[in-house]
């Protein structure tokens, strides 16, 4: 099965940088500690000072992700 994320990257690759992060090792280990993700998949949203706009646990659907990474954007571009 390939992650819904995938998809992201070709729609929102200009305005966005994503990145995946295994969970259970290194860097990706601290990430989820730091930011309090409790297991795979979870997703967040970080603006460019780090802080989080948004954040889910759990299977989501890519239209649920698309909405977030739009509203994200238009919180940042917007300066909010």
């Amino acid at each position: 099965m390939t992650p819904v994320v995938n998809g992201l990257e070709t729609t929102f690759g200009e305005r966005i940088d994503l990145r995946s992060l295994d969970a259970a090792s290194g860097q990706g280990k601290r990430t989820f500690q730091n930011y309090r993700l409790p297991g795979h998949p979870s997703y967040v949203i970080l603006n460019p000072q780090g802080e989080v706009l948004w954040s889910a646990f759990g299977p989501q659907s890519a239209g649920a992700l698309e909405n977030a990474v739009e509203d994200a954007i238009s919180k940042v571009t917007s300066g909010l």
